[in-house]
């Protein structure tokens, strides 16, 4: 059997993942050991293990280093531990791949763990652009690290392959959060109703806003200041990822909460399905998350993308791009719940795939072994 590790940190890549670690676990030639960390273990994030738990699978290992602090110093020790530990779990098991999905900091911990251990990486989503993060960097140094690639679009193929890595290892695989919409895997809108404690069938905006890491302080006033005239929606606020400035984030959203307590609906954490269900029948989807980009044009919703966290990434024509100004998020927001914008979202397509994500990786990864990779040699292209 082929003994495979997939590592998660995050409610969000957990979700895009889920089809993938079920695929896996269910298939005869695969041993899947699932590594469950960061945020999943933090009864502040929510404690999102246990979602895990409820869909029917075991974490293999359990490794808390989240530090209730979102400052460099605390996020550089966290880091720290997460490599100490997984040194100890690749000494000990020694799994024949190592699978990471997407760009966060941690992942560079993990996969130097990897690395010195000689267990190949296989990195799901390399070769996208998010200028607006220090997962941007993150993303590419992990590309190098690794020895298997699936990218979610033909162009993040080739931005691989232009930097150095074999094309035979690089699959355009699409991406994995539209198989949970291609499958229906979408809760009723009474659940989710049931779930966050609020009647949904009101008219509601999605708001998903995360820290803009590359910046030097956080000021989401302006986002919220237009969101307070709009009273005749209701706004459903998903907590931030657990990122330098994160607090500052969720500070301001209780403040607003304060402020408009009949307006607001806090969520600190909530199943894909739920999420899915979310963004299925909200009348405009508002943040700067890498989900209102990829999934929310499979729901043919309006999406207002505020400021430079996914300056780069391919987005359909569905989205509306914005700087964190009030006057332009208000524009924005104008022109969404307009009947001539509205009109036009069936038309659009999206350009992620059609959600076929997990068994392309499974194929791909049945006919590897780790040995095959052990060699990684630089691809120059012609000029």
């Amino acid at each position: 059997m082929i003994k495979i590790s997939i590592f998660t940190s995050t409610r969000a890549e957990y979700g895009l993942l889920y089809w993938l670690i079920k695929g896996l676990d269910d298939h005869p030639d695969f041993e899947m050991q699932l590594i469950v960390s960061g945020t999943h273990l933090s009864h502040e994030f929510g404690y999102t293990v246990t979602d895990i738990e409820n869909d029917g699978f075991v974490p293999f290992a359990r490794i808390p280093v989240l530090i209730s602090d979102d400052s460099p110093p605390a996020i550089i020790r966290s880091s720290a531990m997460l490599s100490m530990a997984l040194a100890d779990y690749f000494s000990r098991e020694k799994p024949d791949f190592f699978v990471v999905l997407g760009d966060r900091v941690e992942l560079l911990a993990a996969c130097k763990a990897a690395l010195i251990s000689r267990v190949p990486i296989v990195h799901i989503h390399g070769g996208e652009i998010t200028e607006g993060a220090v997962d941007e960097k993150v993303r590419h140094a992990v590309t190098k690290l690794a020895d298997l690639h699936f990218a979610s679009t033909e162009e993040y193929c080739q931005r691989i392959i232009q930097m150095g890595e074999d094309p035979m290892r690089v699959v355009n695989s699409g991406a994995l959060g539209l198989e949970s919409v291609r499958k229906g895997a979408v809760w009723p809108l009474e659940k989710v109703s049931e779930v966050v404690g609020d009647d949904l069938r009101d008219d509601y905006f999605l708001v998903v806003y995360h820290p803009e890491t590359c910046k030097e302080e956080e000021d989401v006033k302006p986002l919220f200041e237009a969101l307070s005239r709009y009273d005749q929606y209701k706004k459903v606020i998903i907590y931030p990822n657990s990122d330098a400035m994160s607090r500052t984030v969720i500070d301001s959203i209780h403040a607003f909460q304060t402020d408009y307590p009949h307006q607001v609906t806090l969520v600190k954490s909530l199943k894909r399905e739920g999420y899915l269900a979310l963004m299925q029948h909200c009348c405009l989807y508002i943040g700067n998350s890498s989900s209102g980009i990829i999934e929310a044009p499979a729901f043919k919703k309006p999406i207002i993308n505020i400021g430079k966290r996914q300056h780069g990434r391919i987005r359909s024509e569905a989205t509306l791009d914005v700087d964190m100004e009030l006057d332009q998020l208000q524009k924005a927001i104008e022109a969404a719940l307009s009947q001539d914008y509205l009109s036009r979202l069936e038309r659009v397509d999206n350009p992620y795939g059609g959600g076929f994500s997990s068994q392309i990786i499974i194929d791909v990864l049945s006919g590897q072994t780790g040995k095959s990779l052990a060699q990684k040699r630089f691809h120059d292209l012609e000029f």
